[in-house]
Formats: C-alpha cells, sequence, structure tokens
C-alpha cells in the first residue's frame, strides 16, 4: 500500500469539499450537500451504500450553557431580596441540566430548539469470502460552531469554563448556608456579594460559542476523507491476492457529531441488531493534526463510556512495529466524547483514534476555530493513520 499516495488523495478531496461547501453545521444545507458528495463516491466503491436522514435540534447541545447563566442571575437576584431557596433551586436544576445534558449527552433540551434535517451516509464493502467479522471506518463531516473562548485568551479556556461550572455549584451550598442561617445578617451579606461578583466570570459563558462554523478540516472532514479512500484502496485490492478474505468492511461518515453524538447515535440505534449478528469493530478517527499526539482511547463521553481497552492495546502494538509513537489514553471527564461511544454502548468494539492534546488546558491552537484548515493538518499524520489502520484491517483480516 502507498499510504504516500492515499494521504494525497485524502488531501485533494478534502479541499475539494471545503471549498464546495465551506463551514457545515450539521442541519444546513451546506452539511447536508457534503453529505450527498461523500455518498456520491462511496457508490462508486462500495457495494451497497446508504444515507439515513435523522432529526437534530440545532443548538441544542450547547443550550445550557445559556440556561446555567440566566440561573446564575437570577439566583444572584433572589438573594439580595432574600430568598435563598428560590436561589438554590436555580443552581441546582442548572447543574441538573450541565450533567444530563453535557455530561451524558442525552437529548433533554432537543424539543425546545428548532428541528432540523441531518444525513449519515456509509458504504459496505464485503469481503471475498465468508464474513467473520466487520469493520467500522468512521469520522464526522459536520463542522463545529467556533468557541470564541478558544480564540480570545484561550490559555484562560479551562479557567473560564470550569470555573463557571464551580461558582454554579458554589451557589448551590452557599444559598443553602444561607437559608440555614437565617439570622446571620453579615454571612448573607458576604455570600451575596461573593456571588455578585461571581457572575462576572459566569456571564461570559454567555458569549462561549459563536453562531459560525469552522472549515472543519481536521475536526473532522480528514477522517471522513481517510475512512473513503482506504475503503476504495480494500475494494480496489479485493479480486487479487492481498484482498480481504473474511472481513466486512463498513465506510462511514456521520453527520451532527458537534451537536452530541447524534448522527452516531441515530446509526447505532438502527443498526444495533446488525451488530450482533456479526462481530463489530469500530476505528474511530477524531481531531487528526499532529503524528506527535497519536493516541487511542479507551473512555469515551466524559470518561462515563468505556471503550474496548484491548483494541486500543492491540492498534498501539501494531503503530510500535510500524515506527509510530502512540499511546492509550481515558478522555478526560469535561472534555466532551466523540461517536465511539455510541456504537460502543450497542457493544461495538469500538476507540477513536485522535491526532492532538486533549485536555481543557491544552489542544490544537486551531481546534474550534476558523483556523481550522488543511494547512494546520500534517500530511504525516494521515498517512501514519493510514498504515496503522491498514495493517490492522490485514492482520485482523488473517485470524
Amino acid at each position: 500500500m502507498d499510504s504516500q499516495k492515499l494521504q494525497k488523495e485524502v488531501f485533494e478531496r478534502v479541499e475539494r469539499l471545503i471549498k464546495r461547501h465551506g463551514p457545515r453545521l450539521a442541519g444546513t444545507e451546506e452539511s447536508l450537500s457534503c453529505a450527498e458528495d461523500l455518498f456520491s463516491e462511496l457508490s462508486s466503491i462500495s457495494d451497497r451504500t446508504k444515507k439515513e436522514d435523522f432529526d437534530v435540534y440545532r443548538g441544542a447541545f450547547l443550550g445550557w450553557i445559556r440556561i446555567l447563566v440566566i440561573s446564575f442571575f437570577a439566583g444572584v437576584i433572589a438573594l439580595w431580596f432574600n430568598q435563598p431557596l428560590l436561589a438554590f433551586g436555580l443552581a441546582l436544576l442548572s447543574i441538573i441540566i450541565l450533567s444530563l445534558q453535557f455530561f451524558l449527552y442525552l437529548p433533554l433540551l432537543d424539543l425546545f430548539y428548532p428541528k432540523k434535517t441531518a444525513r449519515n451516509v456509509y458504504g459496505i464493502i464485503d469481503p471475498k469470502g465468508e464474513i467473520k467479522h466487520q469493520i467500522i471506518l468512521s469520522g464526522h463531516h459536520d463542522s463545529a460552531r467556533i468557541f470564541n473562548f478558544f480564540i480570545h485568551q484561550p490559555k484562560l479556556y479551562d479557567a473560564r469554563t470550569t470555573g463557571s461550572i464551580a461558582c454554579v455549584i458554589a451557589m448551590v451550598i452557599l444559598a443553602l448556608i444561607s437559608w440555614l442561617t437565617p439570622s446571620i445578617l453579615w454571612l448573607h451579606i458576604a455570600i451575596n456579594i461573593l456571588l455578585s461578583l461571581a457572575f462576572v466570570l459566569v456571564g461570559q459563558m454567555w458569549f462561549f460559542a459563536s453562531k459560525k462554523g469552522t472549515p472543519g478540516a481536521g475536526d473532522n472532514l480528514i477522517a471522513s476523507s481517510i475512512a473513503l479512500s482506504l475503503g476504495n484502496y480494500f475494494r480496489e485490492i479485493r479480486e487479487t491476492d492481498q484482498g480481504l478474505e473474511h472481513t466486512r468492511l463498513i465506510i462511514a461518515s456521520f453527520d451532527a457529531e458537534e451537536e452530541g453524538l447524534r448522527g452516531a447515535r441515530a446509526f447505532a440505534k438502527k443498526h444495533e441488531e446488525h451488530f450482533k449478528n456479526v462481530k463489530t469493530y469500530m476505528i474511530n478517527m477524531d481531531c487528526l493534526y499532529d503524528e506527535k499526539e497519536l493516541f487511542f482511547l479507551t473512555s469515551d463521553l466524559n470518561n462515563f463510556v468505556k471503550l474496548d481497552h484491548d483494541l486500543a492495546q492491540e492498534l498501539m502494538a501494531i503503530s510500535e512495529t510500524l515506527g509510530i509513537n502512540t499511546k492509550t489514553q481515558p478522555l478526560a471527564f469535561l472534555t466532551g466524547g466523540t461517536d465511539a461511544a455510541e456504537l460502543a454502548k450497542k457493544g461495538v468494539h469500538a476507540t477513536t483514534i485522535i491526532g492532538m492534546p486533549w485536555t481543557n488546558h491544552s489542544r490544537s491552537n486551531v481546534y474550534h476555530t476558523p483556523k481550522d484548515t488543511l494547512e494546520h493538518v500534517s500530511p504525516k499524520v494521515v498517512s501514519d493513520t493510514i498504515q496503522i489502520i491498514h495493517r490492522y484491517i490485514v492482520e485482523k483480516d488473517m485470524e
């Protein structure tokens, strides 16, 4: 396999799609038309191809942020009017919504936002012989909303986001203390002043995300393109001695990953029975920017969903044989999730390969910004990823 040739093909495809469609927020015509282009190309290399539409509620995933700001402001007012229980209830409600909507990615707020159509596309490439297992290679074609905090004072991102959540938790505790100590006036005033000052931090969250989308090269059109090129390669060699004997490939590009993994969730729900009938592995790809930062996830969704540790270790071992430095790590709390989480919930042996630091105080400086363009995606991270996945598929088929 000529990984450099495939890498060039991957870049040319992404450049063409971004020029044609621009930013591709889920539920927009740009994202749908990009899916159509991917579907058209998948149709030319796959034995069976399908596009599956689903509903997405644009903006709902990040809706908890402004609820948190409004509730905190209302709580401060309630405290000054000597209504600590109201402040306690508002802050507690904010934490509950945050936990369900962001920590667990539950669709708590969806019905309060406009319903739009989003589109998953995938192609199936069968092996020459009996199917003994299947491997999903996936990325997502929707692009992210610009996160203003990554543009303005990015080094303070963790302090501003985590600090705001900490302030709301503090309101829960301090409002309860205020209610339990009705006769201590100085304490009430001190609490009110402290939380009023804290609103300076919490209020910034109102401007956390822009309504505009990123170009979405590294996050994550490059991943969908890698999956497609690898599928095309294995389809072309199927009838040769190197063709896969027992491994079915599913090349998938999901929509609405940036809206809380809604595309992968719709796909996983629709195909759950198929995963039970054939042993299924998933190599998802996300944020491939830098080959020096490659790693495989062992957990997902703010560390609430366990991924396949053995699969991650196997991929890391393959990387070592190729002379590529990688590691495994869990997805830290408060750092989000990837599409692998939704399929792992349905019993798929899944992991995600990532090519950037993944913490709130250290990420790629183009992540979720207008600078997420091809020039910031290393060609080597693409060729390394192609080599790792290619070797894994070949070795899995030989089993």
